[in-house]
């Protein structure tokens, strides 16, 4: 009888120690759910989030999974097992899935016709370069929803030129590529394109200043006759592809118009460091514009155009490797645009 009794007490306090541990489990659970919902409400505020209840909920779901990815990340990060970190970007309530299908429209083309073909020619070049402290490099812009990234490494590229023969605030326009590189081309305006054509219309009509026909993130029609000041360009350069040493050397001297696979959540919550994640560098695999403005003995310096919050104040850091096609493809489609002084602005 005394054993049976002992027995009871026995379950009973355990199943009250259950109960307790149960009940502690959940009030920390909502707790953490509760904290976690501040920082989204607070991010929300950051980047001008706003959605109605249901998509709200739907968003907080994706917010907190990619939440927990970050964490996990930053972990192997403090642990040495990652060379670069992730953050709470103004990506970070959408998933990998979206993020691809609005954000990465690029494709390469096999139609490419350059003026020049640029080989190493094992010339010597600086350890590091970094265009920006030449002040001829613009500044980093926000392409917003449409898909004009090929718009904005064109242009980038296209004012480094313009910058380094001497006009050095030049500000060119990306509108008018998405407007008027169509027709007889095969770029799309928001909804994908190519660096070499927008070099090839800047060579036959020139472009407009950005503030003549300033960006507004959706394709209309092309305007480009009502703009005053024209900057001529004379062709462009393909550097040979799979190539670290000519890709370098061009790199020593020009900004360049590359094409990357960005796909997948490391790069889009990428926050600062030198990125180093396993990539496919196929040439199809491509599908997204960038412009290198720089390189160090360990990466390739990368402007973006997804505004000043993401990365590191809009640039990303990619790992040299070993690999021919690079680091998620960067030596794959690689072209910049030739100017030269005496094709200055026309008006």
């Amino acid at each position: 009888m005394q054993k049976g009794l002992l027995t009871i007490l026995a379950l009973t306090l355990l199943a009250g120690t259950t109960l307790l541990n149960n009940s502690q489990s959940m009030e920390s659970t909502s707790f953490l759910e509760d904290k976690l919902m501040k920082e989204y409400q607070v991010w929300q505020q950051e980047h001008g989030k706003r959605y109605s209840s249901f998509e709200n909920t739907h968003r907080f779901g994706i917010f907190k999974q990619n939440y927990a990815y970050v964490q996990e990340h930053q972990k192997r990060f403090e642990a040495g097992l990652e060379t670069y970190e992730l953050g709470m970007n103004v990506f970070a309530d959408i998933s990998s899935e979206e993020f691809e299908a609005k954000y990465l429209n690029f494709k390469p083309s096999d139609k490419q016709q350059p003026d020049q073909v640029f080989r190493a020619q094992g010339i010597q070049i600086p350890e590091s370069v970094d265009l920006r402290n030449d002040g001829v490099v613009g500044p980093v812009q926000n392409q917003g929803s449409c898909g004009s990234c090929w718009a904005f490494s064109a242009v980038g590229a296209l004012e480094t030129a313009v910058r380094q023969s001497g006009a050095k605030d030049v500000e060119l326009s990306e509108q008018e590529l998405v407007d008027c590189v169509r027709g007889d081309y095969e770029s799309d305006g928001c909804n994908g394109g190519f660096m070499f054509e927008s070099f090839d219309y800047a060579t036959k009509n020139g472009i407009a200043l950005k503030s003549e026909y300033p960006y507004v993130a959706v394709a209309q029609e092309c305007q480009a006759k009502k703009t005053k000041t024209r900057f001529q360009f004379n062709g462009y350069v393909e550097v040979e592809s799979l190539n670290s040493k000519a890709y370098l050397e061009a790199a020593s001297q020009h900004a360049l118009s590359v094409g990357v696979n960005a796909k997948g959540i490391n790069f889009q919550l990428y926050r600062k460091g030198i990125f180093s994640s396993v990539c496919d560098g196929k040439i199809e695999s491509l599908n997204h514009a960038i412009l290198n403005v720089g390189y160090a003995s360990d990466y390739y310096l990368l402007k973006n155009s997804w505004g000043l919050s993401w990365g590191e104040a809009g640039f990303i850091r990619f790992a040299r490797i070993a690999d021919k096609t690079g680091q998620c493809g960067v030596h794959q489609d690689v072209t910049y645009p030739i100017y030269k002084k005496s094709s200055a602005a026309i008006q």
